[in-house]
C-alpha cells in the first residue's frame, strides 16, 4: 500500500488542529480588550503625532462621545489622511472606532478634535492576538489543501502489483511423495550396508 496519502492526511490534519489552537488563542487575546489608552500614540484634543509612513492607525474617542458627533483631522501642509469609519466591532473598553488612517508620509502630522480621541498603531492587534488568527488561516489553508492533494494521491496511485518471479525447473527440488507400500529390502542389500 501506498503510505504517501497516509503521511499527508496526517500531516494535514495537524495542520488543520494547528489552525484551531491558533485560532483559539488569538481568540481569546483579542476578546480580552484592547488597553487602547495605554497602546496610544497620541491622546488628546489637539497636538501633533509621530507616525512612520505607510504604517496603519486607528482613531478611537471616548466613549462618552458616539462617532456621529465627533470631528476628528489628522493631516499635514498638503493633505488631510483621516477615514472616518464608525465600526462598533472595532470598540474597546472606553473607547468607541472613529476611523482611521495610513499616511504615506513619515515623522509628524497634526491632529484635530472636538472631544478627546486616542491614536494607536494597528500592530497593537497583531500582537494582541491578531498574529494568532492570521497564521491560524493560513494553517487552516495549508490543511485544507494538503486533504485534497491527499484524495488526489489515493484516487490516483495504483495499487502495488504482485511481482511473479520466473523459477527455472531445474532448480525445483523433486518433491518425494508418501507411500503405504513399505516393502522390505532384500537381504543382500542390508549385507552390503
Amino acid at each position: 500500500m501506498n503510505k504517501a496519502p497516509i503521511i499527508i492526511f496526517v500531516v494535514s490534519t495537524l495542520m488543520l488542529l494547528g489552525a484551531v489552537i491558533s485560532f483559539g488563542v488569538g481568540a481569546n487575546q483579542a476578546s480580552s480588550g484592547l488597553d487602547v489608552e495605554g497602546n496610544a500614540i497620541f491622546v488628546g484634543e489637539q497636538g501633533t503625532v509621530e507616525i512612520e509612513s505607510y504604517s496603519s492607525y486607528s482613531v478611537y474617542v471616548n466613549s462618552d462621545y458616539s462617532c456621529s458627533e465627533t470631528t476628528v483631522s489628522v493631516y499635514d501642509e498638503e493633505w488631510e489622511y483621516f477615514w472616518e469609519d464608525c465600526d462598533p466591532i472595532m470598540n474597546e473598553p472606553g473607547w468607541n472606532m472613529i476611523g482611521w488612517f495610513s499616511p504615506d508620509v513619515c515623522c509628524q502630522l497634526n491632529v484635530d478634535a472636538n472631544h478627546e480621541i486616542a491614536i494607536i498603531d494597528d500592530i497593537v492587534f497583531l500582537k494582541a492576538g491578531g498574529g494568532s488568527i492570521i497564521i491560524s488561516g493560513g494553517l487552516c489553508c495549508l490543511g485544507i489543501i494538503g486533504v485534497i492533494v491527499g484524495i488526489i494521491v489515493l484516487v490516483t496511485s495504483k495499487p502495488n502489483e504482485v511481482q511473479v518471479q520466473r523459477v527455472d525447473e531445474a532448480q525445483i527440488p523433486p518433491v518425494i511423495e508418501k507411500t503405504d507400500n513399505i516393502q522390505e529390502q532384500p537381504e543382500w542389500w542390508s549385507d552390503e550396508q
